[in-house]
């Protein structure tokens, strides 16, 4: 049975927007371990033309991700279902385009150079990823790349964040694997460090 803190997570993030902000900061981090985050977010864009799309899903308050993104010069389209976040975002990084949405829901449609679900995805449960995530692999277009963090095994595991049940969800990596290459993209890293990164390839010139 999924955890009761599952269902909790939108409002959860909602609710403390505030707090959120201010405790993911406006750096991205690096040099922490598995999540130098500096080093994956130059991993996911290399090779990208000048203007490359991006779709950030559980975009949060666009910090500092979405920053770096539009910053370097890509199209950026973020995603998520907090309604304080998103306002956030628009008030702060008006050069994006920040759409109030849940990605269970439906995505935004067309092909982009790179598709981010940086911290996010491994907030719904394993059921719901099974469904998503063939939705994400599908927006990445030829040679584009997908990224999202996930856990290491089959399951859920509830942590706490500002004095509430914080849930989190993975599927086993064999099925992250089945789910990716049946989407058409090949597996650069398999979920080491917590990271998985899949492209897509190129099939025809430009």
């Amino acid at each position: 049975m999924t955890h009761p803190a599952a269902d909790r997570i939108v409002g959860l993030y909602q609710d403390k927007a505030a707090d959120w902000i201010r405790n993911r900061g406006a750096v991205l981090r690096q040099h922490e371990g598995d999540w130098d985050e500096v080093a994956w977010l130059d991993r996911f864009t290399a090779g990208w033309p000048s203007g490359g799309r991006v779709l950030d899903v559980g975009c949060g308050s666009g910090w500092p991700m979405g920053a770096v993104l539009l910053r370097r010069g890509f199209d950026m389209i973020g995603l998520d279902a907090s309604p304080g976040l998103i306002d956030h975002a628009r008030r702060t990084l008006p050069a994006g385009d920040w759409r109030l949405g849940d990605m269970r829901d439906g995505l935004p449609e067309g092909d982009f150079h790179g598709v981010l679900a940086w911290h996010s995805l491994f907030h719904l449960t394993p059921e719901a990823q099974v469904h998503v995530l063939p939705a994400l692999a599908a927006r990445v277009g030829e040679g584009g790349q997908l990224m999202f963090t996930a856990g290491p095994a089959h399951g859920e595991a509830i942590g706490e964040w500002c004095g509430e049940p914080l849930y989190h969800g993975s599927l086993a990596p064999e099925v992250y694997r089945l789910v990716l290459t049946g989407a058409g993209l090949t597996v650069e890293n398999s979920g080491a460090q917590g990271v998985w990164l899949a492209r897509r390839a190129i099939l025809s010139a430009k």
